[in-house]
């Protein structure tokens, strides 16, 4: 039996790749910790709920009504390789004297926290490879 085709592994694999999205844009963050001017980034969550992930392969086509409109060109900027939003939001703590946004703390935790839930989705993954294993065995009789 293929592990793929059921919806559970196909979640826990989007939600690796998303807690992997959240780690690599903290690491950036905090590598532009002393860049003067750099606002840190984010990664929109997305709903994991309706298994509306796959932000690339999505058949809405986007329309513009207004000069002002993002561009399809635009909002693919904003992805990363594995189609995650990411995003600057606005910044909630003072900026430095030179206009940087980082909060090492806030940066550090935050990708403790997709670590760790990284580390939670392996053992889901895991733990229904292995039911699967012990169902798919045969019983000698």
């Amino acid at each position: 039996m293929d592990l793929d085709n059921l919806q559970i592994v196909d979640l826990v694999k989007k939600n690796m790749r998303y807690q992997t999205a959240k780690q690599r844009v903290a690491a950036e963050n905090i590598a532009n910790a002393t860049t003067p001017g750099y606002l840190p980034k984010a990664v929109a969550e997305p709903d994991f709920k309706n298994g509306l992930l796959n932000l690339q392969t999505s058949k809405l086509e986007m329309v513009t009504t207004n000069p002002k409109h993002l561009t399809h060109a635009d909002a693919a900027k904003n992805t990363d390789e594995d189609g995650f939003v990411v995003y600057t939001p606005k910044p909630t703590t003072p900026l430095t004297i030179d206009g940087n946004g980082v909060v090492l703390e806030d940066q550090l935790n935050q990708a403790s926290k997709a670590s760790g839930e990284y580390n939670r989705m392996i053992t889901i993954y895991n733990k229904y490879r292995d039911m699967i294993k012990t169902a798919n065995t045969k019983i000698n009789i």
